[in-house]
């Protein structure tokens, strides 16, 4: 598995394995981001990041994305709960993206990202080449970026 050759390059360092939800763990419809609790998990790469989880004690996981809604909040929890219950609530970062507001999905998740204070490495999964290279663009924590075909051998 391509991701683990990856991880292994940091497996001296404590890392935050952020992962985008839509197109990299759950499947995505464009224009379809309500009614979470139908979204087929991508099952492959939901066990791959498992086995992750289980083989590198020095990666902690978290999740990192976007809603439109208040209610895509709790939606998305729930699906996390069933799917993926390994990322604890405390380290999902679900950010509402106002849609009439003029910041983009992207520079959310840019803003955030480095706004972090931490001596972690950072390593994001995302499927968004717009978020990936927004970050690239401006990337403060030096934070490492994986297309989430990563996940996929």
């Amino acid at each position: 598995m391509y991701i683990k050759e990856e991880l292994e390059k940091y497996k001296d360092k404590n890392i935050r394995l952020y992962l985008d939800m839509d197109g990299t763990i759950a499947h995505y419809e464009l224009g379809n981001a309500n009614n979470y609790d139908l979204k087929r998990p991508l099952l492959d790469r939901i066990n791959k990041i498992k086995e992750i989880n289980s083989l590198f004690p020095n990666i902690t996981l978290y999740v990192l994305t976007i809603c439109h809604e208040e209610k895509n909040i709790l939606e998305k929890n729930e699906w996390l709960d069933k799917y993926l219950p390994e990322v604890i609530k405390d380290n999902r970062v679900i950010i509402i993206r106002n849609p009439k507001g003029n910041v983009t999905s992207a520079e959310k998740k840019r803003d955030y990202l480095n706004s972090l204070e931490t001596t972690d490495t950072i390593i994001l999964i995302d499927d968004d080449p717009r978020i990936l290279n927004a970050i690239r663009k401006d990337n403060k924590n030096n934070v490492i970026l994986y297309k989430d075909s990563i996940l996929s051998d």
